[in-house]
């Protein structure tokens, strides 16, 4: 983590968060609520499983 640098607040507005991810091919995105102080987050699933419900 060798290239971080602090970000100035007006950048940090600009930026759109929570949106769903590209994913490849035979995958799809997912949501996963927020949950027990975990926040909500996207990650990409195979299709032959699907997203839980």
């Amino acid at each position: 983590m060798k290239n971080l640098r602090k970000l100035p607040k007006s950048d940090l507005k600009k930026i759109n968060g929570g949106n769903a991810p590209e994913c490849p091919t035979n995958t799809v995105e997912c949501y996963y609520p927020p949950k027990n102080g975990i926040p909500g987050y996207w990650k990409c699933v195979s299709v032959t499983f699907g997203c839980p419900n």
